[in-house]
């Protein structure tokens, strides 16, 4: 039977027997209640979700982000920016927001984290070394030191928002090939290249302009990204029609936009593009019906505005290939907002125990390579 609640009585007798108690008991009593407190708590805190499991042995996870608003801890002082500034006048909130990013990229991979991760929205190669850390270090506490990342391959971007792609990995890189593509000077759009077996990976990194600070408010912008971006895929697939080459990105576009389908020849249909004669890529959240239904969440609306797009070199067994069925959208409870189920921005609450990691999930697909030509 369920025990009575104590009466107002019985409370007010226990509190004057308390009091008649000396003082040096009634301390012990309230230490020993903290004591007893504590323990509830940290037996009932929230427990972190498992990390996403590793693949099968010879497989690779991709990861590609958004981390919002990556800036440094060093005050660039031709650079005007109320986030830019507030990381530079409070190197705490830098060391929080690295710590950040690398606890989420560890909840993938069985803890591992991605072989390669593609992130845009950093300032500077400060960012992406602290990163590396970070991540070297957690790796080393949890006796996963073979597991650490080696290299960045990054160029700045020294006007606009100075944010810009780049990639982290533990994989072997020819880091000589890295470069900025595009027209314009502050075209945020990387290409890298991993190179494992002797094959080579082709990585289009790229953050298409925003839809609230794009001129034309059509999508001009974003168009002309994507046809640099195709621009580059075609020449590099004119050189050699199975070419393994990934664009990926918060390309600021759904699948049916104008810029992804007809910028970036982009179809959600694999057996299109490997019959078409002209060079198409697989979109592999173009029909996208799973959980999370977005990356991004915006006036109670959901969109896919961060993607992973595959030529059709990938989708074969030679050399790199990628598997359009592990495409996910990473997305734990400790990334959300509770009630909403939105991407916990860094930013959303003042706590920084409290703080989640980006206003974007990242997206990721698992990646394999065959054996030495």
């Amino acid at each position: 039977m369920p025990r009575k609640p104590l009466s107002n009585k019985q409370i007010t007798d226990a509190v004057r027997l308390v009091m008649r108690l000396p003082m040096t008991v009634r301390v012990a009593l309230v230490v020993l209640a903290g004591v007893g407190l504590l323990v509830y708590w940290y037996a009932t805190r929230p427990k972190p979700s498992p990390a996403a499991p590793a693949g099968p042995p010879g497989s690779y996870l991709f990861c590609a982000w958004n981390v919002e608003n990556f800036y440094d801890d060093a005050d660039n002082p031709n650079f005007r920016d109320d986030k830019e500034d507030y990381f530079a006048a409070n190197p705490d909130m830098f060391a929080v927001k690295v710590d950040h990013l690398a606890a989420g990229l560890l909840t993938m991979n069985g803890g591992a984290g991605p072989d390669i991760v593609a992130l845009v929205e950093v300032e500077s190669l400060r960012c992406f070394e602290a990163l590396r850390d970070s991540l070297n270090a957690k790796l080393d506490a949890a006796g996963m030191g073979e597991k650490k990342y080696e290299h960045i391959l990054f160029v700045g971007d020294n006007i606009g928002r100075r944010s810009a792609p780049g990639i982290l990995t533990r994989l072997p890189v020819t880091a000589n090939r890295t470069r900025k593509l595009g027209k314009r000077g502050n075209g945020r759009i990387l290409e890298g290249h991993v190179t494992v077996n002797g094959h080579d990976l082709a990585i289009i990194a790229a953050h298409w302009t925003s839809r609230v600070t794009d001129e034309d408010g059509e999508g001009g912008r974003r168009l002309s990204y994507a046809q640099d971006c195709y621009g580059r895929v075609r020449a590099i697939l004119t050189e050699n029609p199975d070419a393994d080459v990934l664009v990926c990105g918060d390309f600021n576009d759904e699948f049916k936009d104008v810029s992804i389908q007809e910028g970036l020849h982009a179809v959600a249909d694999a057996d299109a593009v490997k019959s078409s004669p002209e060079p198409k890529v697989l979109d592999v959240f173009g029909n996208w019906s799973g959980e999370p239904p977005g990356t991004y969440f915006y006036e109670r609306k959901w969109a896919i505005l961060d993607h992973i797009c595959l030529t059709r070199g990938l989708l074969d067994a030679n050399g790199w290939a990628a598997d359009p069925a592990t495409a996910a959208i990473h997305a734990p409870k400790e990334f959300r907002v509770p009630k909403s189920g939105a991407p916990l921005k860094f930013g959303d609450v003042k706590a920084p125990s409290q703080r989640g990691f980006s206003d974007h999930f990242p997206v990721t697909i698992r990646l394999s390579v065959a054996g030495s030509p």
